[in-house]
This record gives structure tokens, sequence and C-alpha cells, in this order.
């Protein structure tokens, strides 16, 4: 992130000289699009040195910024339920785990407002949902990208997704995702700590960024062919793209992710020989290769531990009989 920030009040830093006010703003909040920004500056509610300024106003050092208020809404959603596959994991009173499929959006919102998991949530649910963090999110404390699949977890009450928060907030929340990655780490095991924020280039992807959010993903190496690796992940914190950005970052992306570099653009960069593996093994999957496998956590209410696991999807499956390893994971669901 390339501002110093103190509650709404932001400073604008030598590496975002020239940068559009709004293209900035999108960058530098998190959780806030640039259509939404644009709202704010044309509500009033950003000003620059003290004065209203417009969207496409270019940001100058020491430029001090103030955000006056950050909830210039959408027109409300009107959210349906929709009575769409939905594969439980666990159930109690208090909380809900889901194995979210592969191309499914998490909530609402700007282009899609039907068909997602919170439509799906609705039907199955009822009103027996937390508020959310936002309207179009009632029961959602975490997400996932739309093609990473897995376990997700629902908060059913306000007082269960307060508490679920808090220990996500606390790192008390274990994940462990697998990946397949274009690439082979450097290491068997390790920890990527890279800082994240949007990137200047294209608002919809994260970049490594030494003003960004403190970024740590905890790594193992499982298995390894023909310059296709088997990962398992562990991040330390939750921000967006985390484990795809670190990945890219160390020159092995996860498989199957155009917008991080692990498509088929990347088969030059492998040996000649490794290529028809590669080539196989993409072929299994037509999203980005990552899996949220396994979650933990201490359950506030019944003060013992619980462990969730998602069983791996279809193309996972192809993808670990490629590579002699379908006997590794097994199928437990939860403990």
């Amino acid at each position: 992130m390339n501002a110093q920030i103190s509650s709404a009040d932001l400073v604008i830093s030598p590496d975002s000289e020239g940068e559009r006010l709004d293209l900035f703003l999108s960058r530098a909040v998190d959780d806030l699009s640039r259509s939404q920004v644009q709202k704010c500056i044309i509500g009033g509610a950003v000003l620059v040195n003290g004065r209203p300024a417009r969207k496409n106003y270019r940001v100058a050092e020491g430029d001090r910024i103030r955000i006056s208020d950050l909830n210039v809404p959408d027109r409300p959603l009107e959210l349906e339920p929709q009575n769409l596959p939905l594969s439980v994991l666990y159930e109690d009173d208090y909380f809900l785990a889901v194995n979210k499929s592969a191309g499914l959006v998490v909530h609402p919102g700007n282009g899609n407002r039907t068909g997602t998991l919170v439509n799906a949530l609705l039907y199955y649910l009822g009103k027996h949902l937390s508020d959310g963090s936002r309207p179009e999110r009632p029961g959602i404390v975490h997400r996932l990208d739309k093609n990473t699949s897995g376990v997700l977890l629902i908060a059913k009450t306000n007082g269960a997704h307060a508490m679920l928060a808090q220990a996500f907030a606390s790192r008390l929340v274990k994940k462990d995702y697998l990946g397949f990655c274009m690439g082979v780490p450097s290491e068997a095991a390790g920890i990527i700590d890279i800082p994240l924020a949007r990137s200047r280039k294209d608002p919809v992807k994260r970049a490594p960024d030494r003003f960004g959010k403190s970024s740590r993903t905890e790594f193992r190496l499982l298995a390894a062919r023909s310059g296709i690796s088997l990962v398992q992940f562990m991040p330390q914190t939750g921000r967006t793209h985390q484990i795809r950005v670190h990945c890219s970052s160390r020159g092995f992306a996860v498989l199957g992710d155009t917008l991080y570099g692990g498509g088929s653009g990347r088969l030059s960069q492998l040996a000649p020989a490794h290529r028809p593996f590669a080539i196989q093994m993409l072929a299994c999957f037509g999203r980005q290769a990552l899996h949220a496998w396994r979650i933990g956590f201490t359950h506030p209410f019944l003060n013992r531990e619980i462990t969730i696991v998602a069983p791996l999807p279809d193309d996972f499956q192809k993808g670990l009989q490629a590579m002699g390893e379908s006997d590794r994971f097994s199928a437990n669901r939860a403990s």
C-alpha cells in the first residue's frame, strides 16, 4: 500500500506520485471497488488537502486524503433464496461448513446477483444466518476465490460470527490448502513473507508491495514430477489472492492460474522434456488448481477442537493420479 493510513487518513508517498485518485484509492483501501471509490468521490466523501477533488485528480507526494465515509452503498440487492446444490461437511447450532465447488461465487455483487453460495444458504437455512459484514453477505465470515474449491465456514448467529471472525483475526483458525504448481519450489518447506496490495496496473489483481498488508504463507513440497509440483499451503494471513500471488512471485505459479502466470503461456519456461506432462496436467483443470482442503479451530461454544476436511474434487483426483499420488489423501470429513 503506497500510503500511510491512520483511520481514514492517507498521506501520499513518492511511489504513488501522479496516480489517478480513484485508482489509488481502489488499490489502497482493501475490499473497495473502483466504482465504489468513484461514488465516494462524487458524493463529496473524499477530500484532498481539505478540498473535494475529481476522480481523475493526479495525486502528488505529501497530499493528505481524508475519507469521511466509505459506505456509499450501491442499490440494495434483494437476496433471493435459490435451491442450488450444496455440499454440507459439518453443521451444528452455530456453524455450517460447506465444500464450495470451483466456479461458484460466494456472495452476490455486481454481475453476480443470483446463483451464488449465499443464495443457496438462504434457501437451506432461511433466517438462520448471521447478519454478516455487509447486507449481501449473510453468514459469510471468510471467502474463497470463485475458482478455488474447498471448505468454507458459515456463521448461523451474530454471536458465532463475532467469535469466528475474532479467531480468524487472531490467527487461531488453521487452514490447509493443496495446489498443483507450474514449477517446483527451491526448498522443501518454507514461509513466503511478502506484503501485498492492489496492483497499480490492474485493480483486479494483487501484487507484492512493500507498503502493502502483511502477508505470510507457509508451504510444504509434497511431490514433484517433470516440472510440476504438488504443494501444501498453510496461510498465516488471509489476503485476497494471497497464495496465488506468493507462488507466482517465487516462480511456481498455481497451475491453471492465468491471472498470475500459471497458464499455458508458462510452458515455454519449462524444459522441453517437461512440457508434455505440463500439458497433460493443464488438461485436468479448467481453473486454478487450488483447493481449500482442511480447516481447524477451537469451537467457541462447544469447547472442543473441530477439524473439517473437504474431499478432493474430480480434477484434483485426476491430477493426483497423473502425478502417481492417488492414495495420498483421505476423505475424512470432520472430527
